[in-house]
């Protein structure tokens, strides 16, 4: 992690003819609040985007597909 104050980063990019996601934590993180600070994240989303989290989404993908225009 480049930052010092960056605990959890959560980054989607393009790699060649792909949108990828990367999830990076602190070297100095235990598994534990790596978690915790995950599972925050996700519960932050589902607030903001209740649809993302709907009990009918059952499987998740590395691999992001690109955006119709």
């Amino acid at each position: 992690m480049s930052e010092n104050n960056v605990l959890v980063s959560i980054t989607a990019s393009r790699e060649k003819d792909e949108i990828v996601y990367r999830v990076e934590c602190a070297s100095n993180l235990t598994e534990e609040e790596f978690e915790y600070y995950l599972s925050e994240i996700i519960k932050g989303l589902c607030k903001w985007k209740k649809s993302v989290c709907e009990d009918s989404i059952r499987n998740f993908s590395g691999k992001i597909k690109i955006k119709k225009k």
